[in-house]
């Protein structure tokens, strides 16, 4: 649907400024509107950018955990299923175990990034 190279680069981004992204403001950038389908297809290309990365080694392994409903700041129910499809968690989608896991994965994710960075700068 969108672009993956574009969509890595995107992650990679938000990771170093250490933000999240929701799912409207990831299809708002790629010019498309919300909708079941797109919602469908940005997690398929979300998808594709992990394992590119997994690939290609030493990146985040779990920057998919950086795209959130607005609603709730959490991943969406797919996320958390294949989470426990993998035996890394076995908690509920939502409420506070759901927020304190989505928030321990992302500080991984921002520190692992801005390490990659730095590296890359000479800085590290």
């Amino acid at each position: 649907m969108v672009d993956i190279e574009q969509l890595e680069k995107v992650l990679l981004r938000r990771a170093l400024e250490r933000r999240s992204v929701t799912y409207g403001e990831l299809l708002a950038f790629f010019e498309r509107r919300v909708t079941r389908i797109t919602v469908m297809a940005i997690c398929r290309d979300i998808g594709e950018v992990c394992r590119r990365i997994e690939a290609g080694g030493g990146g985040p392994e779990d920057i998919a955990c950086l795209v959130v409903r607005k609603s709730d700041g959490l991943p969406g129910e797919g996320y958390f299923r294949s989470l426990r499809e993998e035996g890394s968690y076995d908690g509920p989608s939502s409420g506070p175990q759901a927020e304190a896991e989505i928030a321990r994965r992302q500080e991984d994710v921002f520190r692992h990034v801005a390490a990659l960075a730095a590296r890359s700068d000479g800085t590290a």
